[in-house]
């Protein structure tokens, strides 16, 4: 039985009511003062207290300098840690969260220092007086962030935590370039520092011969079994699999990897298994490791200290094991598979130990370490070990810790390595795409970035998430030189402000009190740090120009310029009805207010700059209007046209009753007001009573195409017009028709006249302000927009009178391209 009106209404806000309270209680810690004296570490996401954060923090536990810190350690689960948690119990100085809970958040925004070795969630953004040293947990073996399949998307995350950073760790020249510089192309704009000095867990593996035992004995009490005398052996595997988050479970081959291992191997040897920490539940729950697993909960680099030969596969732990100077064996039976997929940095050749494809040969190599014959690595290997210890490890030398904390805490710099990321000459620009949905400006936008000049300018964009197949084709569409920045995550600004920030976002701004303004000023300012960190770009376009919440939020990004795009009339568009309402009124009245924040307002054409600077010059003054006309992916288009159309498309077109060739007119653009295809389908239905023989194929999709379609019905034209919905390459369907025709009212540029033109179709349109930047006189037959002269049109193109006129879409791109640079002020 359905209940009452009154108790669902009380229901559904106490709903709302514990939805909020997280957000508010992490809006109000934001608030509060940020401590100096407070230092947040995390770890693996909270799994353990593990790596260089660990090793840090006990070394500033220990510090008689540091006695005044307070330390708090990030778990995901405490119970699960009970042991790391009771060895603390008594020390005042150091407090446990978990992970995601409110003191969590409020440890991230009040903590003075925080360390990670791998990201805070998309939620958290660095603060002003915050420092944030991030020392990631390996040198990169397998291929990293744009390298990987994923490229942008797949690092977004790990890209925003390096771009908040202060400071970058990094054990060698190797990993700042190969990494940081070049995976994560934190190259010109990163504006933390990489400090080069060592990795501080390695110092474990360098400890003298009672904390070795120490290691020993906390292994046998955990269930490892491990004999006097025994020859360790660490079989180290990384995790397999096509994503971090859902690794294969490949326990079951491991533990029979593990007891062949052992059965071939001499008396004296034993074998333990160190796996992965994203895979560590699949191998506790395999009994036939029982004794033989480290747990994911002890120091991998105390175990590596005690550890006589490592066998590994692509694991990054055996550059850890470098500076030990003992031998490292690869056992790698799919190395041809996993490169296909993932991909390593180092050739077969670079690695610094055997290479081995089965259990018979690994275990001929392992008995064979110290004996001097021609399988011991220390013969095979031992120029390219030390070749690799000197390129990989040459500051692991058990005094990195000390050395970090120098840096970061001490503030003392002189003898280590501390640098800026490469800066290359290039000037920098960031760019907000829009809504990446199909339509005009993402389109304009995905050519605007194929077209720039990439050896002068370093190209970032930013996007909303990429939440369906539409956006996510869109976003891979995006020229792979282009860097990636998603806005993940809420703005943490507190309810008692979104009804100033709403009245803000619908064009009130007038009616929103000075200090509220600078509240939600302030919080969007951080909103920006939190998406892209503290860089600092030369140019900042908001290519969009329709959200109020992205114009805003960019009018807060710290650039040399800023500027906003304007794509149509946009007081014409403020004003446009659809289906008796006005979508865009509120929120281009909003994008006005927020002109005061930009300096140059960019139109698409020099007719619609004008238009715009009339009926909007209570915004902005004149001078800041400016045009540039959009690029055409000349490439795209051209090769999109060699394709077959799709099957079925045309053919029912092209079968006429009297056997007589048709021909076919197409139109490509959203099914919608200012496109007025009604006036078309009327224009069509005269000419056709002209020419039997001509057809129409009207390419898009739009909330009026289920009018246009019962119109042509109404007048008797189904079977002559064809509505093929939005497609993916309308080139091809352009190609093999024989002239390209538009009606619209009003366009900012109409690009599809380009992409027409590139692909020598003769083109008819009507006659509407910003015709001209797309046909030149003589290119083309523009109309009036009436029925009767787009009808007029439609019968000169039959008749052959519509000139096929020379285009040159390569030159019309570099002119361009100078206007857009011309537009946004980095050039005069």
């Amino acid at each position: 039985m359905e209940l009452p009106r009154p108790v669902r209404e009380l229901r559904r806000l106490a709903r709302k009511v514990g939805q909020a309270a997280p957000h508010e209680l992490k809006a109000a810690a934001r608030s509060l003062p940020v401590d100096p004296d407070l230092v947040v570490y995390e770890s693996f996401a909270g799994n353990g207290m593990l790596c260089n954060p660990e090793a840090i923090f006990r070394a500033l536990l220990a510090d008689p300098e540091q006695q005044h810190l307070r330390h708090v350690w990030v778990l995901a689960d405490l119970a699960a840690y009970a042991s790391t948690v009771a060895e603390f119990a008594d020390d005042p100085r150091v407090r446990f969260v978990r992970r995601g809970s409110v003191p969590y958040h409020r440890a991230l925004a009040t903590a003075g220092l925080l360390v990670n070795n791998a990201t805070f969630p998309p939620d958290w953004g660095k603060r002003p007086g915050q420092t944030y040293l991030n020392t990631w947990h390996g040198t990169p073996l397998k291929a990293m962030g744009y390298d990987e399949a994923q490229g942008g998307w797949g690092a977004r995350n790990v890209l925003r935590n390096f771009m908040m950073a202060d400071y970058l760790l990094s054990t060698s020249a190797f990993m700042s370039e190969q990494m940081y510089e070049h995976a994560y192309r934190l190259v010109n704009i990163a504006p933390g520092e990489l400090v080069e000095v060592g990795y501080p867990r390695t110092d474990l593996q360098l400890a003298d011969a009672d904390r070795l035992e120490r290691t020993r004995a906390r292994l046998r009490a955990e269930g490892v079994v491990i004999g006097a005398g025994q020859r360790l052996v660490l079989l180290a595997p990384t995790w397999k699999g096509e994503s971090f988050h859902t690794p294969r479970n490949d326990a079951a081959d491991l533990a029979a990897l593990v007891d062949e291992l052992e059965q071939l191997l001499p008396a004296g040897h034993r074998v333990l298994l160190k796996v992965h920490q994203q895979v560590y539940r699949f191998a506790a729950a395999e009994p036939r490791l029982a004794g033989r697993l480290v747990p994911n909960h002890l120091p991998t680099n105390a175990v590596l200290g005690i550890t006589d030969v490592l066998v590994t596969d692509y694991s990054s732990i055996f550059f850890d094991f470098l500076s030990t100077g003992r031998p490292i064996v690869f056992h790698t039976p799919d190395r041809e598979e996993y490169d296909g997929y993932r991909g390593c940095y180092l050739t077969p050749d670079e690695l610094p130990g055997p290479q081995v494809g089965s259990a018979r040969e690994l275990a001929d190599v392992v008995a064979a370490v110290g004996t001097g014959t021609a399988l011991d690595p220390a013969v095979s290997h031992g120029r390219p070990y030390a070749a690799a210890r000197a390129r990989f490890a040459p500051r692991d030398d058990g005094g990195a810790t000390q050395r970090v904390i120098d840096v970061v805490v001490r503030g003392r710099r002189d003898g280590h390595l501390v640098r800026r990321t490469r800066r290359d000459g290039r000037r920098t620009l960031m760019l907000y795409l829009g809504g990446m949905m199909s339509n005009g400006i993402t389109s304009s936008a995905l050519n605007l970035l194929r077209s720039l000049d990439h050896t002068r300018w370093d190209v970032s964009v930013v996007t909303g998430p990429i939440d369906n197949d539409d956006r996510r084709a869109n976003a891979e569409a995006i020229d792979p030189r282009v860097r990636l920045f998603v806005r993940q995550g809420t703005p943490a600004i507190s309810k008692a402000h979104w009804l100033n920030r709403r009245r803000m976002m619908r064009g009130h701004i007038d009616a929103v009190p000075p200090e509220a303004l600078a509240k939600i000023d302030a919080a969007l300012a951080q909103d920006w740090r939190r998406v892209v960190g503290s860089a600092s770009f030369d140019h900042v376009v908001d290519f969009s120009g329709y959200s109020p919440a992205w114009t805003f939020l960019l009018g807060h990004a710290p650039a040399r310029s800023r500027s906003v795009w304007q794509h149509n009339d946009l007081l014409a568009d403020q004003m446009r009805e659809v289906q008796g309402r006005r979508p865009h009124e509120a929120n281009l009245r909003a994008v006005f207010t927020s002109y005061a924040r930009f300096d140059h307002v960019v139109s698409v054409s020099e007719a619609l700059r004008d238009i715009n600077a009339r009926s909007l010059a209570q915004w902005a003054p004149r001078e800041k209007f400016a045009a540039a006309r959009n690029t055409i992916d000349v490439q795209r288009v051209v090769s999109g046209a060699s394709e077959a159309a799709p099957e079925g498309t045309l053919d029912r077109l092209r079968a006429t009753d009297d056997g007589a060739d048709p021909y076919v007119f197409v139109t490509v653009g959203r099914v919608s007001p200012e496109k007025n295809h009604t006036r078309l389908v009327e224009a069509f239905q005269l000419a056709h009573r002209r020419h039997p023989e001509i057809r129409l194929v009207v390419v898009g999709d739009g909330p009026l195409r289920v009018d246009l379609e019962a119109l042509v019905a109404r007048l008797g034209l189904s079977g002559l017009v064809l509505f093929v919905g939005l497609q993916r390459n309308p080139w091809s369907i352009m190609a093999a028709t024989e002239c390209f025709v538009l009606s619209s009212d009003y366009e900012g540029q109409p690009m599809v006249i380009l992409e027409a033109r590139t692909l020598g179709l003769p083109v008819v349109s009507t006659s509407f302000d910003s015709v001209g930047s797309a046909l030149g006189p003589g290119e083309g037959l523009v109309v009036e927009r009436t029925v009767d002269a787009l009808a007029d049109g439609m019968v000169a193109a039959v008749e052959g009178r519509v000139p096929r006129t020379d285009f040159d879409p390569e030159g019309y791109n570099a002119a361009v391209v100078q206007e857009f640079e011309r537009a946004i002020g980095a050039v005069p």
